[in-house]
């Protein structure tokens, strides 16, 4: 006997041919390297929302994907009816057959007293067990219901979404609400029971055992030795179907009890057709010509209309973290820097719309990038562990982000003496200086003798620190962020002045963009 929860996406076809498949949710062995190397590198963002966006691009099972409607894969072990629900008590004959005639979305919508005729079409579009959730749009717009579908999740860690599917093409005849749990459709109403029965069904058997059932389900309380009544007391279906989860009343179906019926239902001969009469509203329209992958790319894409370049400073103790954020935009007009902690997102807030920012190595700098986006749109491109692109979302701003390295695969010391720029005096850092502990609640303040330790010509550091206007605060402090800012503004103006010599080249000579390519 198998758990039928060991198989995610079980479909009840794969139950009634007897040919189960556990089916990973995301299996990253199917990943080509490209992709698993964009995963690891969101993986280390800590950013799950990145990491969703990533498996709903890049090979998510399409059954988990849809959000498909497929049956309970529990029995409740509380002696209470949940069979309008397509929830059981125990599996037999009558109650598999229950669970296999309809798809429960078309069983949900049977309780909620939806006629005969729209039935018969939403079981035509539906056709299997499990179905797309496009599928509810397309019969919402067919129907004229409109459907608000609440998804609640057993794990804490993911707060329930509402989904809302209003038909596009009609007005909206009636409303229903559906509550999807683990893949599964049903009528979202107030059942007549409380939570407090449920958690203390034990107990209150004890003590009322000659109370019938409907009676023992309004229990809300106890006081003074005495389980208090009310009738009027009415719990939302999502509050008992979590309670029991957390109570431990889902027993899991095995996979064995369940073969023994429907295989016997599977052989038995289709029913006739009782009547070969059709519905012109639903059967005569010609379908919708689906909307093309390429079209769905081209939505991902967007001609840039502001171009910066910019470099991240951070602490390389531990964790790496970005302290520091310096960035030119194509003409240098702007010029500006951030220090603190919380760099990376003010940098995406100031960010316009439509913008596309170089950074030189960005398969570094985009790990203090991506934790902030809210999407990642279409597919990144990497190439062996070099991230080269990644276009994303910020707060309905689309942003793309490139790395200059891909296209000049030169060190960023090398430009001055490539492009004949300003070099600028000579780059003294004390990188290990800059940890975490001393940057902590953006501290500016740094020893100088404390400094010192950590490079190898104290000479010309102190020399640097006396020609960057106002570095100096005293004899022996120095402020963190001006000396950070000063060498950071220098390596984005080289990388700047550089790419954009480079680009302007190449468009001369070659009538090429390089701004169009990675």
């Amino acid at each position: 006997m198998y758990d039928l929860t060991e198989y995610e996406g079980l479909t009840m076809s794969d139950v009634k041919k007897g040919k189960p498949k556990k089916r990973p949710y995301r299996d990253e062995s199917t990943l080509t390297n490209d992709q698993k190397a964009i995963l690891e590198a969101l993986k280390q963002t800590g950013n799950p929302a990145l990491i969703e966006s990533f498996w709903k691009d890049n090979g998510e099972k399409k059954f988990y994907k849809k959000r498909s409607g497929q049956f309970w894969k529990y029995l409740c072990t509380l002696p209470i009816n949940l069979e309008r629900y397509q929830i059981f008590n125990e599996l037999n004959k009558r109650t598999a057959a229950l669970m296999t005639e309809d798809n429960c979305f078309v069983y949900a919508c049977i309780q909620a007293g939806v006629d005969g005729e729209t039935i018969d079409h939403m079981r035509e579009v539906i056709r299997v067990r499990d179905f797309p959730q496009s599928k509810v749009q397309e019969i919402s717009d067919a129907t004229g219901i409109a459907f608000n579908v609440t998804i609640g999740y057993f794990n804490d860690s993911r707060h329930n979404e509402i989904k809302r599917y209003i038909p596009k093409e009609c007005e909206t005849v009636r409303t229903i609400d559906l509550l999807l749990v683990e893949d599964h459709y049903m009528l979202n109403e107030r059942l007549p029971m409380t939570t407090y029965f449920i958690r203390n069904y034990i107990e209150i058997l004890k003590a009322c055992g000659g109370m019938n059932i409907e009676k023992q389900m309004k229990i809300y309380t106890k006081r003074e030795d005495k389980y208090v009544v009310r009738y009027d007391r009415t719990t939302p279906l999502w509050d008992v179907m979590k309670t029991l989860w957390e109570c431990k009343y889902f027993e899991p179906i095995s996979y064995g009890e369940l073969f023994t019926y429907t295989t016997d239902l599977y052989k038995q001969n289709l029913a006739p057709f009782k009547d070969l009469s059709y519905s012109p509203k639903y059967c005569v329209r010609l379908k919708e010509k689906a909307e093309s992958k390429e079209v769905n790319k081209a939505k991902c894409k967007f001609i840039p209309e502001h171009v910066f370049f910019a470099d991240f400073e951070c602490s390389t103790d531990g964790f790496h973290k970005a302290f520091n954020i310096c960035y030119d935009s194509e003409d240098g007009s702007v010029s500006e820097s951030i220090w603190g902690q919380n760099c990376a997102t003010e940098f995406l807030e100031r960010l316009p719309d439509k913008s596309l920012i170089y950074f030189h190595n960005l398969s570094y700098d985009i790990n203090f990038i991506l934790r902030h986006m809210i999407e990642v749109k279409g597919t990144p491109i990497i190439k062996g562990s070099r991230t080269m692109q990644i276009t994303g979302l910020y707060k309905g701003r689309a942003i793309i982000i490139k790395d200059s390295y891909s296209v000049i695969n030169k060190k960023l010391k090398l430009f001055p003496a490539m492009f004949n720029l300003q070099t600028g005096p000579k780059e003294v850092f004390p990188y290990n200086y800059y940890s975490s502990t001393l940057l902590a609640n953006d501290n500016r303040t740094g020893v100088i003798s404390e400094a010192c330790k950590f490079i190898r010509d104290a000479d010309a550091f102190m020399k640097n620190i006396d020609s960057i206007k106002g570095c100096r605060i005293d004899e022996n402090h120095f402020d963190l962020e001006k000396y950070s800012t000063f060498y950071c503004k220098q390596d984005v103006r080289i990388l700047r002045e550089g790419f954009v010599k480079f680009r302007n080249d190449i468009l001369k000579e070659f009538d090429l963009n390089v701004y169009d390519y990675v």
